[in-house]
């Protein structure tokens, strides 16, 4: 499991270059709220259809793990999904409808980030801080690879806000308490 224990230090790290340890402290920080944010939610609680709301929290959650993944693709192999990726990943990072994930323990998310963030630290190691800036396109626009890890940042921050708003008021039986930042 990624360790977190500098979770709230934004800054380099070892075995990073300085500005991609920047990233990766980022990176661990939205894990972090994630996580507690999704702690010990049950198969049922996974798979209910929120009140309102279009995507389960476990559509959510294997979205993240596809867009990590398709992130991965673009900035480090220079493509996008694979053959075998496409078949493992595609519904999830589209949200296809009939594609939802069903059934699944929160384990099983669990094991897919961290095995799809592990792949992402060993590459960003890799990596200088020149890397960062290497000129690429977004959406038809101007872009670099940074933009596309900040992206995929943005991604995971706005999407741990929805899994909290979905556990704690849109979930049959849900708990207004609840704490996403008790962990």
């Amino acid at each position: 499991m990624t360790d977190f224990e500098d979770v709230f230090v934004i800054g380099e790290r070892d075995d990073y270059a300085p500005k991609v340890g920047l990233l990766v402290s980022m990176l661990m920080n939205s894990r972090h709220y994630l996580l507690s944010a999704i702690r010990d939610l049950s198969a049922a609680e996974l798979d209910a259809q929120p009140q309102g709301a279009n995507n389960t929290i476990a559509a959510l959650l294997s979205h993240l793990a596809a867009a990590e993944t398709m992130f991965q693709a673009i900035t480090f192999h220079g493509r996008r999904f694979n053959e075998a990726e496409q078949a493992r990943w595609e519904g999830a990072f589209r949200f296809e409808k009939g594609n939802e994930p069903k059934g699944r323990v929160l384990e099983s998310y669990l094991q897919d980030l961290e095995e799809v963030r592990q792949k992402t630290l060993t590459e960003l190691k890799k990596r200088d801080d020149n890397w960062l800036e290497t000129p690429m396109t977004f959406a038809g626009r101007k872009a670099n690879m940074h933009y596309y890890w900040f992206h995929y940042l943005q991604d995971e921050v706005r999407h741990t806000g929805q899994i909290i708003l979905i556990r704690k008021h849109l979930l049959p039986g849900s708990d207004a308490s609840f704490d996403p930042y008790n962990l």
